[in-house]
């Protein structure tokens, strides 16, 4: 048996999606023996230490700044919030070289945290998003500028299907500019499990995402929700905050933890939420086909995957600000879902092939 591996494995924390997504990875590096230390910050770290306190060392590092503004004028917010990101890349960047140089890692896994690489050989890179859908006239710049950060990872991990019947669309494949050699398709990546429970919730809403455009969402969906006949569960985002309460028929909790979550998920009929590819996931894992999405303002991976999923059938989406709760619920009705060829249990089990292989370590 191979000697225990130390693994340094770095979480975004942009919304919760990836946290929750890389629980099932984290949970199988501990079950192989390999001794885990997590880097993140916010909310996200939060989650992660709740689920694995016990059982990993963690690290709070800041990561990239935040584009997202309250106005829907996204693009003219996100080119003055260019340098500023950049600052806080580089400050990421060197928090991460200070654990990387005191640690000495053979492994070091980053969930799109670009700041987080070591030497080649053992950086591996796990990212569904490996082509910018922004602005059009950007794209291939930004595409250049992803193939060469993806560089500096010797295997690139993406949490989808490698076929025409996939979940991310072209934000993973027909990629141009980057060695598809480095690339491996493992499949969907969820922290939920499908159970057979009474479907006793009529509609179940999801609130998760960055702010400030979650709690403005969270306002819109109030005003409206009222109008929905049968029981209705409202679920924030927020792990600092436990609070539940109930007018008539709709129930608000402000956090759900994973068992919470799992179980909801499972109980409920419909499910309203952001088109986050990591709650697109957790669809596919639960069989879920009655959903309606809302994207992100601004985000540009989820206005992409709301439209991609329209185009193929799977789900019915809408703009925020235009948001009809009780026509576009009754309009999302016809769509179909998406089925997946497999589920995590397979995918956890083609991550660990990909990072099975020991790898050297590098001291920077």
């Amino acid at each position: 048996m191979s000697a225990p591996r130390r693994v340094l494995f770095g979480v975004f924390d942009w919304g919760l999606g990836h946290a929750t997504r890389d629980t099932p990875l984290i949970q199988a590096l501990l079950d192989a023996g390999d001794r885990v230390e997590i880097l993140s910050t916010g909310r996200a770290l939060k989650v992660l230490q709740q689920r694995f306190g016990e059982h990993c060392a963690f690290h709070d590092v800041p990561s990239i700044a935040s584009p997202y503004t309250k106005t829907r004028h996204f693009t003219a917010s996100f080119i003055c919030s260019v340098p500023r990101m950049l600052v806080t890349l580089k400050r990421a960047r060197a928090g991460s070289l200070d654990i990387l140089r005191r640690g000495r890692y053979d492994l070091v896994v980053s969930d799109c945290r670009y700041d987080l690489y070591d030497a080649v050989e053992n950086s591996v890179l796990i990212n569904h998003q490996l082509r910018f859908k922004a602005f059009r006239a950007m794209e291939s710049v930004a595409e250049l500028w992803l193939a060469k950060t993806m560089g500096l990872y010797g295997r690139i991990v993406v949490p989808d299907y490698e076929g025409a019947h996939n979940l991310s669309g072209l934000l993973s494949h027909g990629i141009r500019h980057f060695d598809l050699s480095r690339v491996h398709y493992i499949g969907i990546l969820s922290h939920l499990r499908r159970t057979d429970a009474e479907k006793d919730v009529d509609y179940f809403i999801s609130l998760t995402g960055p702010e400030p455009q979650r709690s403005i969402l969270e306002r819109k969906i109030l005003m409206q929700v009222r109008d929905l006949e049968g029981r209705v569960v409202i679920a924030g985002g927020n792990p600092d905050v436990r609070q539940e309460e109930s007018v008539g028929t709709v129930e608000f909790r402000s956090y759900l933890d994973s068992r919470q979550q799992e179980e909801m998920m499972n109980r409920s009929r419909f499910f309203v939420s952001r088109s986050g590819y990591t709650s697109m996931m957790e669809l596919a894992e639960l069989g879920l086909t009655q959903a309606l999405l809302i994207p992100t303002p601004g985000q540009t991976e989820q206005e992409y995957l709301g439209d991609y999923y329209e185009q193929q059938g799977f789900f019915h989406h809408v703009d925020q600000y235009t948001l009809a709760l009780k026509a576009d619920i009754a309009r999302a009705r016809g769509f179909k879902g998406f089925v997946p060829p497999w589920r995590t249990e397979e995918s956890v089990r083609r991550f660990m092939a990909v990072v099975g292989k020991e790898s050297a370590v590098c001291a920077n």
